[in-house]
């Protein structure tokens, strides 16, 4: 198949380009330039440029796009909103009329983010969360929901609703949105960090008893996952619109990831200091009179830490495909080393 991949240099574009250009022609799309090799063509452009996204969709007419390309979560003031919205919302609709018109079968899969339910799911309507039965977790469903709180989150759930609409419309026939939980590797952790480390990395702090659970996805299984979506979308022929959680098969509580990076070689063995949650509840508050029109955001900084972020992944896994990787295996360099040679 002819697969366009944006963001092609990325963290997880340069990593999709490279899985799938085994076996498939693979387009890759980014602001940099990368060199072209057997079955990877590589093409540097703006696609926030409407007429750059319908020329490179013209020229090779995709048979599937992995739309991995946009601005991530940035410190607060980074990045303003209508950027956000610009590049993570209007370039995503605008790429899939070009796509969809160059190819009306074209299968569209956009990567959202968890982050569109926003960071607190114990708000939400008790009928719009599972309480399942393996780990007795509070699991948020596809269903759930979104109420996201960062300009972040708002850009994706509207790129969602604008590619909805035009599936809804029929002007696009196969559409997958993938929310992504925190993704993660074995040399690029921050969304993990970020929990479990205090500034400069000189400690390990435990906020509360550090049983909270957070969902997160390894990287490796992300791209299995896109790898078998593939497989299967080159088996049928069929127009549906799915929308689906992607996180690997547990979460994980804080302290478990604490354990694992103290083991892993890869981060360093710190002290753990505990940190009672009541302070950090204190302090987002009165950051949040200071900074009124981030209050939400930063209200969901605290959320975070205090409360467990689980999504469900049933229709995840119901489609067939069960994650191989996880804390353990991706940090803990022999297992890591036995399932590469294993693949």
């Amino acid at each position: 198949m002819r697969v366009l991949v944006t963001g092609a240099s990325g963290f997880i574009g340069s990593a999709i380009c490279s899985r799938l250009a085994s076996g498939n022609n693979v387009i890759g799309v980014d602001k940099v330039s990368a060199a072209s090799q057997k079955n990877f063509v590589s093409e540097q452009t703006d696609l926030t440029d409407f007429n750059s996204a319908i020329a490179i969709c013209k020229k090779y007419s995709p048979d599937v796009v992995i739309h991995c390309a946009g601005i991530a979560h940035q410190k607060i003031g980074v990045v303003d909103s209508a950027t956000y919205m610009r590049v993570n919302s209007e370039a995503t609709e605008n790429l899939a009329k070009a796509a969809a018109k160059s190819n009306p079968g074209v299968c569209f899969v956009f990567f959202s983010s968890v982050s569109v339910y926003g960071e607190h799911p114990q708000i939400t309507q008790i009928s719009q969360i599972k309480r399942t039965k393996a780990n007795n977790d509070n699991t948020v469903d596809e269903d759930g929901e979104c109420r996201p709180s960062s300009d972040y989150a708002v850009s994706k759930l509207d790129a969602e609703r604008r590619l909805i609409a035009l599936y809804d419309g029929g002007k696009l026939h196969n559409l997958v949105i993938l929310r992504l939980a925190p993704v993660y590797d074995r040399y690029w952790s921050l969304n993990l960090d970020r929990r479990v480390f205090a500034p400069k990395k000189l400690a390990y702090l435990r906020f509360g008893s550090g049983s909270q659970k957070m969902s997160a996805l390894a990287r490796p299984n992300l791209i299995d996952f896109i790898e078998f979506l593939l497989q299967e979308h080159g088996q049928k022929d069929y127009q549906n619109l799915r929308i689906l959680n992607v996180c690997d098969a547990e979460a994980y509580q804080f302290n478990k990831i604490i354990k694992v990076f103290t083991k892993s070689g890869t981060h360093p063995d710190r002290p753990v200091i505990s940190v009672p949650l009541s302070p950090v509840w204190f302090i987002t508050r009165i950051a949040g009179i200071f900074f009124p029109n981030k209050k939400k955001w930063i209200h969901s900084c605290y959320d975070k830490l205090a409360y467990d972020l689980v999504f469900d992944n049933g229709r995840m896994m119901g489609t067939g495909f069960a994650p191989v990787h996880s804390l353990e295996t991706i940090f803990d360099s022999q297992m890591s080393h036995a399932q590469a040679q294993r693949r």
